[in-house]
């Protein structure tokens, strides 16, 4: 089963439903950055994304 990811840029609206390679192709694009954070269904609770392993995709200057 294919994990599917939503965002949030920290405000009240959520972005979704994105599949994996998309969620790391938005931060390859730097649509997303490490303040931003992500969600799944297998998650208790949203997670900023420089905490996450996809922190790994971000430029070494955000991270």
């Amino acid at each position: 089963m294919d994990r599917i990811w939503y965002y949030s840029k920290g405000g009240e609206e959520n972005f979704g439903p994105y599949t994996e390679e998309d969620l790391i192709r938005l931060l390859q694009k730097h649509i997303l950055n490490e303040n931003d954070y992500i969600w799944m269904s297998r998650l208790d609770d949203w997670i900023r994304i420089g905490d996450s392993i996809y922190s790994f995709y971000l430029d070494e200057t955000e991270a």
